[in-house]
């Protein structure tokens, strides 16, 4: 009995010790939803800039692109007027340009699973920020105009556009001779090819 009377004190010790500490649980349930809001707000401006990097990359890629068709343009007339030494450097060019696209094509690709991650995240991390706040909204009601759940409001609404980041650019893209020396066979026996037909 005595320790079943001791047990119920601690209970009730350590509660009104928590209520004690949580004085105000309207304005810690308000800083909760801030920080989960603040939270949420810096997702969405690390997606943002996530896109924007992407969108810039999309466009670089599409850049080399045509660069890649103009220098076979070049590369034909090239093979067709026999200027072998023009014919090396196109194909250097070429090459060059190839590699770059590979390497922008690579971080499309990872930037794109990246997106995709950071897009769930902040749709789930949504989801639980409104569940919160309509618990709240349920469970506390109070008469002041200013109280922990007004935020709601404005809660939803507020983005963080965040600063685009451009895509810095992928340096200096080398070819080897012994590249060129062999794109330059490929294209000779394509075009000796192309001629006995």
């Amino acid at each position: 009995m005595a320790i079943s009377t001791r047990i119920k004190r601690l209970f009730h010790a350590d509660v009104n010790a928590i209520l004690d500490v949580i004085e105000e649980p309207d304005v810690i349930l308000k800083q909760a939803i801030r920080e989960m809001q603040e939270n949420l707000d810096w997702k969405r401006g690390r997606l943002a800039r996530s896109e924007k990097t992407l969108e810039t990359l999309r466009t670089h890629e599409l850049h080399l692109k045509e660069q890649i068709a103009e220098v076979e343009e070049d590369l034909k007339l090239c093979l067709k007027e026999g200027s072998e030494e023009l014919a090396r450097k196109t194909i250097g060019r070429k090459l060059s340009f190839e590699k770059h696209s590979k390497v922008v094509a690579r971080r499309i690709s990872n930037l794109t699973r990246r997106c995709e991650q950071q897009t769930s995240e902040v749709e789930v991390q949504q989801a639980q920020l409104e569940s919160i706040i309509e618990k709240a909204e349920f469970y506390v009601r109070t008469a002041d105009e200013d109280s922990a759940f007004s935020v709601a409001d404005s809660i939803l609404s507020s983005t963080d556009p965040g600063a685009g980041r451009s895509y810095p650019g992928a340096g200096s893209f080398q070819v080897t001779e012994e590249e060129i020396e062999l794109e330059w066979i490929r294209v000779r026996e394509g075009s000796d090819k192309g001629g006995d037909s």
